[in-house]
């Protein structure tokens, strides 16, 4: 379980920062395609990791020596030769399988299982490196650059202007935490309904911070109930995690009066739900009241998402945070399983028969619980405008029916079995990276970007104009397309310097931006600074793509230079395509000497 949330965690990071113009849909389905079952027993397979699975008893007829491997190839056409012992089922065909070398065939879950119990016992022997290094071994990417989270952070800023339509001081208060990129605290509650010249909204906040409470959330379980069983704390963590404990949190710490939404009807439903929490005593429980919102637990997700952005991946001042989040759900005061599950489990210990018919009227779903049984036959009903709504409520009438008749389980119950464990010191299992300074001058927004006047007694490197004449230069994408198939990257402009005696006149090193590349070029030169500007904006609100245009004023050949670069999602991707554009000019014209 531990290995498990840890993939999800992992995995959901690495792709949060690599696709920053994926939305909350599109990230979860790629890490879905690299963390499910079969995934996961593909990449086991390819590392011979299934050879050393024992999941039966040592068969002495199926051993064979290092060095005298069995003669017959195990496939599925002589499955019922070489495993006559009963390790195979006669329908091994219809199950996806695999076998190790001694013909002992796994189901692909096992292997899966497996793996996930690897990076479980990674992280509680060595910490989080070994269990990225484990993955990585394995095949899966998990790692990224400090710099990709100062760019999301500096990202942040295009929604700062809407910080005067809430109170971030009140909101901070709320949330325990002072931001240091308000533009993220904003982002987190920008709802996908709400209409804004930037556009965006806080799903992919949710994606990431749906990552890091799951992970929280489980090492918290794994640490304070170390004696319970892996169902009982699946089960533990289904209540946890879910949108309605999540929900409990936003009206705790009434986030909802801080989200920015142009519905009214979700407004209507949150104001209706709000005030059902409010007034309803948590031991009656919220079933039979109105559907929660998802967008209340949203904001949990969300905000957590933006602390863990703004913290610099600090997940020990995350986990604190998440602590005092989590007291009321962690005290499981409103404990309740499904009522659906728990009236299931509760016909097949009496092996009764249970059904849930379903009926329409008015624009209403009417949902009959139904019990028959030997000696027994009891029902209930219930109607809500949600047909599952309904179903939860009939299934609860009918199952406190049925406990006040006498009927109940013979083992512990869940709740039971809480009030009799001892509970442990929660602790943050595995974490073992440092955190990543934010604050650093890469993290700084275009707009704000100062630079030092260039000094004309530093170089004065040789400039060659294209004419004497004045004119201004257009580079356009299509123009640099007709003229180099591909744009160079900075590292295929080879080693730069600044060396007053050089000819390469880019300065810096490879790792550094088109934008800083072209301002150096500027200063070596004693030209003026470079000027960026967004010259257009296209696509709807929420999917908005900003082109950039960049100026260069060559004095000495009377010369404007004017690069437009492809559009992009964000402004910072814009403006650096644009420079990129500059250079790949001013290296082509003959202004930057091989």
């Amino acid at each position: 379980m531990l290995g498990d949330a840890f993939l999800k965690f992992a995995v959901g990071r690495h792709l949060f920062l690599l696709h920053d113009t994926l939305d909350e849909g599109q990230l979860t389905r790629k890490r879905s395609n690299l963390v499910n079952n079969s995934n996961l027993c593909k990449l086991a397979t390819k590392s011979k990791l299934q050879v050393y699975i024992r999941d039966q008893s040592f068969d002495p007829r199926q051993f064979f020596a290092l060095g005298r491997p069995c003669s017959v190839l195990c496939s599925q056409e002589t499955a019922s030769i070489v495993h006559s012992h009963g390790n195979c089922s006669t329908n091994c065909s219809n199950i996806e399988v695999r076998c190790n070398r001694n013909h002992h065939w796994l189901h692909k879950k096992t292997i899966a299982d497996v793996v996930e119990a690897l990076v479980g016992a990674f992280i509680v022997d060595s910490g989080f490196k070994a269990a990225a290094a484990f993955l990585k071994w394995v095949g899966i990417q998990v790692d990224f650059e400090a710099s990709q989270v100062s760019d999301i952070c500096s990202a942040s800023t295009i929604f700062k202007p809407l910080s005067a339509q809430m109170d971030i001081t009140a909101l901070e208060n709320s949330l325990g935490y002072p931001f240091l990129h308000k533009g993220l605290l904003v982002q987190a509650f920008v709802h996908p309904s709400f209409n804004h010249p930037g556009g965006g909204c806080y799903q992919r906040l949710e994606f990431l911070g749906d990552a890091v409470l799951d992970y929280l959330i489980t090492s918290y379980l794994y640490s304070v109930y170390p004696k319970l069983k892996p169902g009982q704390l699946t089960d533990l963590r289904s209540l946890s995690v879910c949108n309605s404990s999540f929900a409990s949190i936003a009206v705790n710490r009434s986030l909802h009066e801080f989200i920015l939404c142009d519905s009214s009807g979700l407004s209507a439903s949150m104001s209706k739900y709000v005030e059902f929490v409010r007034t309803t005593a948590p031991e009656n429980g919220f079933a039979e009241g109105p559907s929660c919102p998802k967008a209340l637990g949203d904001l949990v997700e969300s905000c957590v998402g933006a602390i863990f952005l703004d913290t610099g991946f600090d997940l020990n001042r995350v986990w604190k945070i998440m602590l005092s989040f989590m007291d009321r759900v962690m005290s499981f005061s409103k404990f309740q399983l499904s009522p659906v599950r728990e009236l299931q489990e509760l016909c097949q210990f009496y092996n009764w028969d249970l059904e849930f018919p379903t009926s329409k009227k008015d624009g209403m779903s009417l949902v009959e619980a139904k019990v028959k049984g030997e000696n027994v036959s009891a029902c209930a009903s219930a109607t809500n405008i949600n047909r599952k709504a309904a179903k939860r409520m009939a299934a609860q009438h009918l199952f406190r029916k049925l406990k006040d008749q006498g009927y109940k389980l013979k083992t512990k119950s869940l709740e039971d079995v809480l009030k009799s464990s001892r509970k442990l010191e929660a602790k943050l299992i595995g974490y073992d990276e440092a955190p990543i300074d934010v604050t650093a001058p890469d993290a700084i927004p275009l707009d704000k970007l100062k630079l030092q006047e260039p000094s004309r007694s530093r170089s004065n490197p040789k400039v060659y104009p294209i004419s004497e004449e004045p004119k201004k230069i257009t580079i356009s994408p299509s123009t640099r397309s007709i003229r180099q198939p591909q744009l160079p990257s900075l590292e295929a402009l080879g080693p730069l310097s600044t060396a007053s005696h050089g000819n390469k006149l880019l300065g810096g090193s490879s790792k550094k931006t088109g934008r800083s590349h072209l301002y150096e070029i500027c200063a070596v030169n004693c030209w003026k600074p470079p000027f960026f500007d967004c010259c257009e904006e296209t696509g709807p609100c929420h999917l908005k793509e900003f082109t950039f245009k960049v100026s260069l004023d060559i004095e000495e050949a009377s010369t404007e230079i004017v690069a437009f670069g492809t559009p992009h999602a964000k402004k910072k991707d814009a403006a650096e395509n644009a420079a990129e554009g500059a250079i790949w000019y001013l290296k082509n014209a003959g202004y930057l000497r091989e």
